[in-house]
């Protein structure tokens, strides 16, 4: 489970930080599947349940979703070799936050974010900051 807590800094508002563990997952694209003369549209399996896991992590952290305009801040740690869009992945954790850390992600007005490298499998994680926005 992620290790969640709310810190203060020094001139800011309250943060709320979320630690995801293990290997993040990119976004995949919604898929059209056939069941026999109906046609639909699905999350792939693999992005759904990323996105429950953040969700998770992110509830434990968050006593109720922001009101206001928030920021984001993310960092994206993958293992040495791994690939992907670093807004693949954003898009992913912003729809597993959806109704726990905020009401929409609408309400997202800044992201900050990068990929960064570690060296083993294991260390593979997201960290999120999530605070109100400064006006």
């Amino acid at each position: 489970m992620g290790q969640p807590s709310a810190t203060e800094k020094p001139g800011k508002e309250k943060a709320i930080r979320v630690i995801v563990p293990g290997r993040p997952v990119p976004k995949a694209r919604p898929r059209l599947g056939v069941r026999g003369r109906t046609a639909y549209i699905y999350t792939p399996e693999n992005t759904r349940a990323y996105e429950q896991l953040v969700g998770m992590c992110a509830r434990a952290a968050t006593p109720a979703p922001l009101q206001g305009p928030v920021e984001m801040q993310a960092f994206v740690y993958l293992r040495r070799g791994r690939r992907g869009d670093l807004d693949n992945y954003l898009k992913c954790i912003c729809d597993g936050l959806n109704k726990i850390a905020w009401r929409d992600d609408s309400q997202v007005v800044r992201i900050e974010a990068e990929i960064r490298r570690c060296k083993k499998a294991d260390d593979q994680r997201v960290e999120i900051e999530i605070r109100e926005a400064s006006k």
